[in-house]
């Protein structure tokens, strides 16, 4: 594990963790799905986590075999032992306390306390069905009840057909897939919805039809559109200075600002969010806080290049951190400012790079007349682009996973199995780095404030 991430973890001490992941098992999910035991045990070995958290809660959907319903997203929840939370049964409708250790993996049909849903067909771009999908738990904590909702929605597939119209047919279909996630959800047991937080990788990109516009000035003497040979489909966008200069090429699979493509997004990050509209519109669904930090995705891969872009993409902020109105409402800003990061800025670790959100939530619940008490919980959410190393045992095609549920934590513990693998370039789908997770904390802290009532006169 990258050291930012223990970092991380010493700098938000939490007594509740949530880890969020998307492509569980990479592109080629077929050969290295193998390597999930692996990662497990290195993520359960942190001294952070394995000291004093004596509960959690995994699962991972590793079942490829089951394309109608496999989205390769894995949560991950961990408790500290003095944190009393109980979790939804979405079998029986009920919560349970959670008292142990349980990991689920395989196609989590037993999982009774997580929902998980695969987008339908008909929502995925050109109608090519992928490993998008969300889902869902639900927590009980000093009789505040809140979901946890892990997200994966549709890349651009093109930067050519992106860049096409605004908003892009990506963009449109990213929009239905969300909104049907949000207004989808189940109510609580007294019909009434239930505070959220969503993280995960929405894929929401610039507006690159607005992008191009601003880039060449509206100027269509500024802009060459090359076509393929024997037909009238574009193959090339060549947007050129005065100076008769490129100044920005776009392909299918290509998009580089030239001598001012890292400047652009990196430096001059405020410019580039002016562009950034795909969120706005689920302005009276969620909140998200200011966004100060560079775009996420996508990061060069190569450790000497740690800040600079991929010229494949345009850059955007694909990993994101949404809350619930209702959820933000019990923010606490006076306890802890809320913290809306990168992760990694000097470190390679993928394409997408972590993105951190930290906040104090205050949740009050009355004991009595006389005593109220207060918990102040402190949530953390990162994407973290994993880098591990290539095995030679990897060259080998795995068997698909055996047993579709593990609750033996001590076995897994002492299992050795290869390293994922941090790039796979047989990418189509633009994500090469194999896993991608969110992390979110809960820091309880318990104050007691006696009220003293005057007596009548």
């Amino acid at each position: 594990m990258p050291n930012f991430i223990f970092d991380l973890l010493r700098r938000h001490p939490s007594d509740f963790i949530a880890l969020h992941c998307q492509e569980v098992g990479g592109k080629d999910y077929e050969k290295y799905m193998h390597t999930l035991d692996q990662f497990i045990n290195d993520l359960l070995q942190i001294p952070e986590l394995s000291s004093d958290f004596n509960r959690h809660r995994l699962y991972f959907d590793s079942d490829y075999a089951s394309q109608e319903t496999f989205t390769a997203l894995g949560c991950a929840y961990f408790i500290r032992q003095n944190l009393p939370v109980q979790q939804w049964n979405f079998t029986n409708s009920t919560f349970q306390s959670v008292v142990n250790r349980h990991i689920f993996a395989g196609s989590l049909r037993n999982a009774q306390t997580l929902r998980k849903e695969k987008y339908p067909r008909e929502f995925f771009p050109e109608a090519k069905w992928s490993r998008k999908g969300t889902t869902q738990t639900r927590w009980l904590i000093n009789g505040f009840i809140f979901d946890l909702l892990n997200v994966h929605l549709f890349h651009d597939a093109s930067n050519l057909l992106a860049a096409e119209r605004s908003p892009s047919i990506y963009s449109k279909c990213r929009r239905n897939a969300l909104e049907y996630t949000l207004q989808n959800l189940p109510l609580d047991p007294s019909g009434k919805h239930v505070p959220y937080v969503i993280f995960g990788d929405f894929n929401f990109r610039l507006d690159a039809h607005r992008l191009v516009e601003h880039i060449s000035d509206k100027r269509a003497d500024l802009i060459d559109k090359i076509k393929e040979k024997n037909s009238d489909e574009i193959a090339k966008i060549i947007i050129r200075n005065e100076d008769n200069k490129p100044k920005l090429t776009i392909e299918k699979k290509e998009f580089n600002l030239h001598d001012n493509h890292d400047a652009f997004f990196n430096t001059n990050t405020r410019q580039a969010h002016t562009f950034d509209f795909e969120s706005s519109l689920f302005h009276d669904y969620v909140y998200e806080y200011d966004i100060t930090f560079p775009p996420s995705y996508p990061y060069s891969e190569e450790h000497h290049e740690a800040r600079s872009y991929l010229r494949a993409r345009c850059p955007a902020w694909c990993d994101r951190i949404l809350l619930s109105h209702s959820l933000k409402n019990v923010v606490d800003t006076k306890a802890n400012k809320p913290s809306y990061d990168l992760m990694g800025y000097d470190t390679c670790v993928g394409d997408h790079k972590p993105v951190y959100l930290s906040l104090t939530m205050g949740l009050v619940q009355d004991i009595n007349d006389n005593i109220q008490s207060m918990k102040n919980l402190t949530f953390t959410s990162n994407h973290l682009a994993t880098e591990l190393h290539m095995s030679d045992k990897m060259k080998t095609r795995s068997h698909e996973m055996e047993a579709s549920i593990s609750t033996n934590f001590e076995d897994l513990i002492m299992k050795k199995v290869p390293f994922l693998p941090a790039i796979n370039n047989n990418n189509d789908d633009d994500h090469r780095t194999v896993l991608a997770h969110h992390i979110f904390y809960a820091n309880i802290k318990h104050t007691f404030i006696r009220f003293i009532r005057e007596s009548p006169v």
